[in-house]
């Protein structure tokens, strides 16, 4: 039987739950783009595999993730992610050291593959769901804290794993990337991660009952929903809204380009002409300013106009595209990753915190699971056929161009998707 709640703790235990999902997600980003794309060209070269093929395994692994988020998207509503977590981290650890063993190419496609989903579609949806379960008034800002810890890991892990490579090989490389995942989150992750608020005689924000009393009495009418209002859809009700398939949409589609942008930013910035040491410090910079942008953001968000700020920043964002076709010196380079990781950090904020803020967090984990799998198909096309259109025309260009035009339509589905009325009991 659960404890009611009943008074407001000095310290709130939602900023442990921030922590640990921060330091969950900087060991995570050992299988996300930024990296893998430092392995693609020392790999490629070695076995002798094109970078469609490459791209292939990574894109198998991303499909796979959407069934498995189908899955876990709901259980994690229902039960302790901890322990879910605490299974993904060691899966996942394990992958990148026996990818240091592989001597051919179905054994590359197996650890890639589950690496790949279980990163995606078990860790990625639980780090999703946590943080808006613990707060509501605080949000924005909160998500924004804990996914530093990404933004940190796709800033510090592709240095230090391409130090590793250009000084020994990319086996040490991958060995190394999964002995860090061991050390830094399984015993965060099974000691000190919950499952919500209320498992613990506690509220949203730390709240007082009193505080959330008033806060629901303010919501007297069905009308545009404020962002720190605590309201509840169920997955039928959701479903049933407009504002569901064009933010499902707008978010998905920006999933297709960024992944495929990111796994092949550092081959496409060596064959403009610069060098490895530059490309890797230009994907340092992407990542190092999508932090700032996730601060920035997060706080934009629980003051203004949640759907007009994303629209705006998606807007923006399609325009950095121009100029990463111009790209052929370093300070340009630089330029471009400070400017296009304050957006690409401001979109991942906005896209963990609008489905909680529009439909509230009682089905969070379940309206997740129902996009997140067309998210990862999206996520499998970019990279894939961003290889595929290299490997036949021998360019970057025409995708990317493609690219920009994908993030200007998904600005406009956002822009169109109209926060929805509270729901009727």
């Amino acid at each position: 039987m659960k404890s009611n709640p009943v008074t407001k703790p000095r310290f709130y235990y939602g900023w442990v739950i921030v922590g640990v999902v921060a330091l969950a997600g900087f060991t995570r980003s050992a299988e996300t783009y930024p990296v893998i794309g430092v392995f693609l060209k020392p790999m490629t070269e070695e076995f002798g595999w094109s970078r469609t093929v490459f791209s292939g395994a990574t894109s198998a692994g991303t499909v796979l993730a959407g069934f498995l988020a189908l899955i876990f998207g709901p259980l994690i509503d229902r039960y302790d992610p901890r322990w879910i977590l605490t299974v993904g981290f060691t899966i996942l650890g394990g992958t990148l050291v026996l990818l240091a063993m592989i001597t051919n190419l179905w054994q590359f496609y197996v650890l890639e593959i589950i690496g790949r989903a279980v990163t995606m579609g078990v860790i990625g949806v639980a780090l999703q769901v946590i943080i808006p379960k613990w707060f509501v008034a605080k949000r924005g800002r909160t998500v924004a804290i804990s996914s530093l810890g990404q933004r940190i890991g796709n800033t510090v892990t592709p240095l230090y794993v391409q130090l590793l490579v250009s000084t020994w090989s990319w086996r040490v490389g991958t060995v190394v990337a999964g002995l860090v995942i061991w050390i830094l989150s399984l015993v965060p992750v099974a000691l000190f991660l919950r499952r919500r608020p209320e498992d613990m005689g506690l509220l949203p924000d730390g709240a007082t009952p009193e505080k959330l009393e008033q806060s629901q009495d303010e919501v007297v009418s069905p009308g545009p929903l404020s962002s720190n209002q605590e309201i509840s859809f169920s997955i039928r009700q959701v479903i049933r809204l407009p504002s569901f398939y064009l933010l499902a949409a707008g978010v998905s589609i920006v999933f297709i380009a960024l992944p495929g942008t990111t796994l092949h930013l550092i081959p496409y910035l060596t064959d403009q002409g610069l060098s490895a040491g530059v490309a890797v410090t230009i994907v340092a910079i992407y990542s190092a300013s999508g932090g700032l942008g996730s601060l920035i953001y997060g706080f934009l968000i629980e003051r203004y106009n949640i759907r007009l700020v994303s629209a705006g920043g998606l807007f923006l964002l399609s325009a950095g595209f121009v100029v990463l076709m111009n790209v052929q010196s370093p300070v340009l380079g630089f330029l471009w990753g400070f400017y296009q990781g304050l957006l690409v950090g401001g979109f991942l904020i906005v896209q963990q915190v609008v489905f909680a803020d529009y439909f509230g967090r009682g089905s969070l984990g379940a309206i997740r699971g129902i996009v997140w799998p067309i998210q990862m198909v999206a996520n499998s096309i970019g990279p894939i056929t961003a290889g595929l259109v290299y490997d036949t025309t021998g360019s970057y260009f025409p995708i990317f161009s493609a690219f920009g035009v994908l993030v200007l339509l998904s600005s406009l589905f956002v822009f169109l998707a109209r926060p929805p009325s509270t729901p009727h009991p």
